[in-house]
């Protein structure tokens, strides 16, 4: 197997760390394909900071964006050690950084890791996924249970207060209502929420 441990859309570097992950999600891309834009993801080996500088190196000549997004086919915060290390690697050389996170790397290592991405993660984007602990649960089917909500509410809010640009997305699948109290409840906290369209193609049929 080929790992592909970052990959290009749009443009941009995309670095794929894991395929951990504390979720399984009912409109996760990886219930529909093996890969994003034609680049299969699934790895049989996680990547070390050298691997993930060695892998961005080869495909540098294709970008066309300054940012660099730790978003695979995994949890990136499953590979914490990895991911602080890349992104600080990725910072020296003048890079931004944005996480797209499922929020539950704190529960899972069992302290607040907000104050160590703080200074290597310019923005971290949290799927907030819905409005309360159990629709989150029937939506993500985490392994955390209904104890999930709430911590990737207060990882949210953890990140933002360690001065990283923080922003919650929930995907319109939905529906109005729970999106609408989704924006309320990130009012109440002072975080951006950012709707997303449901991809089921894995970014190929519209050329993405």
């Amino acid at each position: 197997m080929m790992n592909n441990y970052v990959y290009i859309l749009d443009g941009k570097a995309y670095v794929n760390l894991t395929n951990k992950c504390d979720n399984a999600c009912e409109f996760c891309i990886r219930n529909s394909g093996d890969g994003v834009a034609d680049t299969p993801l699934w790895l049989d080996a996680e990547p070390t900071a050298d691997d993930v500088e060695k892998a961005f190196d080869g495909l540098r000549s294709r970008l066309t964006s300054d940012e660099v997004v730790f978003c695979g086919y995994g949890e990136p915060t499953a590979a914490l050690n990895t991911l602080i290390e890349s992104a600080r690697r990725f910072k020296a050389k003048g890079y931004r950084t944005r996480l797209n996170t499922n929020g539950l790397g704190s529960i899972a290592a069992g302290r607040n890791i907000a104050p160590e991405l703080a200074g290597v993660i310019d923005v971290a984007s949290v799927s907030l996924n819905n409005c309360n602990a159990e629709k989150y649960a029937a939506v993500t089917r985490s392994a955390y249970g209904l104890k999930a909500f709430d911590a990737v509410v207060g990882f949210a809010a953890a990140c933002k207060a360690a001065g990283i640009e923080t922003v919650f997305t929930v995907v319109d699948t939905i529906g109005a209502d729970d999106i609408a109290a989704c924006a309320a409840l990130c009012e109440s906290l002072g975080i951006p929420l950012r709707v997303r369209g449901y991809v089921a193609d894995n970014y190929k049929a519209d050329g993405r």
